[in-house]
């Protein structure tokens, strides 16, 4: 019956822990049923393969030439009377290439994973089909599945898929790890050094005629930083192995977005860089460069994530925050989600932050994030005065809906546990008043027993009686409130965790 304080203490002490969010997301292996399915290699140049569900072995597709030929090589002929009747229902044919002869053979892939079909058409068709369609896999599972002895022999290609005559000598092989929906991620590029001397040795400083002054000094600087050296597919090969990722998992355009900026998030601040020169960068990165380095200050990582925007067909800008000496990348969204009007959304680049969410504090040149706060997160008044360059349009990014409606529900849960704690503990104090209460009760019902007045000792009991009954039915419903509350409190500690990657 005895009731502590500390045990609600300790139960909202027990509703903080904070755990990491456990996702589910799926593992392709060769266990699973890949048959039929175009497959593309993850961990390598993107390599892709078809397995004929014939023999559930794989073929090299190569070049578009070759992708189109080994389709039409494997191709099953149909009439048009067939052809038409295919449905949902006609699994049996799931994953095959499928040949109208009666219609100057137009080839289709019949994909297994959605049962659609898909036209082939021209080799530059046949290639771009099995580059969306593909899944994305790892070599060790690649290579659980047999390659088939008249496939196509593997040679060393870029991602453009035009033979390499002569790889570069001076390569190295840059990972990164990063998190997206808390999960680990993993791509490695290869990066040449002498790339990198030349971004390196470029000009940083943006140089007119006289008497030629462009109309904004700022725009025209920052956009020799946006363009890419010919012999570069950096940008190339990184979109296309994080699209291979987002593949795997199903991602759509939009949430594609999120992957690619969440990469940018995690590349290291380079601290040491703002410290050399705390109120301007006399050196900034090409992306070239803050890829090789792995490193890169609020500028460098910017330039990054707007070119790889650009190339995802977005429209994009530069957010530019004098007051702060601070530097965003904005991506075309709906004004009315857009910073300041804008129709551009923000995204920071120093740290991890959802798009769209705006830091209310910057640290030594790098944002910093309150898990537990969710209020101001749209607002941009605590960065002070903002200039948008290097202004592009494209595809507008539509998942500030998702991010806006997380935030709210955290804002709301905490409001709710913010009250709710209150009420818990005006509980605890009534508790404690009617545990003191039946304590006086029992110590006056004690004296009179020992006292040998036992008449008005039974007299009590019944009120006594009904008191502890009353005590202990309140005791419950405190108990039980208590652990509705733990339960809520960690599913919020844990999902404003999730809401940061942290």
């Amino acid at each position: 019956m005895c009731f502590k304080k500390k045990h609600l203490i300790s139960a909202i002490i027990i509703g903080t822990i904070l755990q990491g969010l456990i996702v589910n997301v799926k593992n392709v292996s060769a266990a699973t049923n890949l048959s039929g399915r175009i497959l593309l290699q993850v961990q390598s140049h993107g390599e892709a393969w078809y397995v004929n569900p014939l023999n559930n072995r794989r073929y090299y597709l190569g070049r578009p030439t070759d992708a189109y030929n080994v389709m039409r090589n494997l191709g099953l002929g149909i009439s048009n009377k067939d052809f038409a009747v295919i449905s949902n229902s006609s699994t049996r044919l799931a994953g095959r290439i499928l040949i109208k002869v009666e219609d100057y053979g137009r080839a289709y892939y019949f994909d297994p994973s959605n049962l659609k079909l898909y036209y082939l058409g021209r080799p530059d068709d046949a290639f771009q089909v099995m580059r969306q369609r593909g899944l994305g896999i790892t070599d060790f599972d690649l290579n659980k599945i047999s390659m088939a002895s008249n496939s196509a022999s593997v040679p060393v290609v870029s991602l453009n898929t035009s033979p390499v005559t002569q790889a570069p000598t001076d390569l190295k092989v840059s990972t990164y790890n990063f998190k997206y929906k808390n999960l680990i991620q993993e791509i490695s590029l290869d990066l040449s050094s002498s790339l990198y001397q030349s971004y390196s040795n470029s000009p940083k400083v943006f140089t007119y005629q006289t008497n030629n002054e462009p109309p904004n000094l700022r725009e025209s600087f920052y956009g020799l930083f946006l363009k890419l050296k010919s012999n570069d597919n950096s940008i190339d090969s990184a979109i296309f192995k994080l699209k291979a990722i987002a593949l795997q998992n199903d991602l759509s355009n939009d949430e594609i977005v999120n992957l690619v900026m969440a990469w940018v998030q995690y590349i290291p601040y380079d601290q040491a860089k703002l410290n050399a020169n705390v109120q301007s960068n006399n050196n900034p990165y090409y992306p070239y460069e803050t890829l090789y380095l792995d490193r890169g200050v609020c500028s460098d990582k910017t330039f990054l994530a707007i070119v790889l925007l650009r190339k995802l067909g977005y429209g994009a800008a530069i957010l530019d925050f004098p007051d702060l000496n601070h530097t965003a990348a904005g991506i075309q969204c709906p004004l009315s989600d857009s910073i300041n009007s804008s129709g551009y959304c923000y995204i920071e680049t120093t740290n991890y932050f959802p798009i769209g969410v705006i830091p209310q504090t910057i640290n030594s040149g790098q944002a910093q994030n309150a898990t537990n706060e969710f209020v101001n997160l749209f607002s941009s008044s605590n960065l002070g005065r903002i200039e948008i360059l290097q202004k592009t349009s494209g595809k507008i990014y539509q998942g500030m809906v998702i991010v806006k409606a997380q935030a709210e529900s955290l804002k709301n849960e905490k409001d709710y546990l913010s009250a709710e704690e209150n009420n818990i503990n005006n509980a605890a104090s009534d508790l404690k008043i009617k545990e003191n209460d039946l304590s006086d009760f029992k110590i006056k019902m004690d004296n009179y027993y020992n006292n040998g007045e036992t008449s008005l000792y039974n007299s009590l009991i019944s009120s006594y009686n009904n008191l502890v009954n009353s005590y202990n039915a309140d005791l419950s419903i405190y108990r039980t409130r208590v652990a509705d509350y733990n339960k809520r409190a960690d599913a919020f500690y844990k999902s404003s965790k999730d809401f940061y990657q942290q």
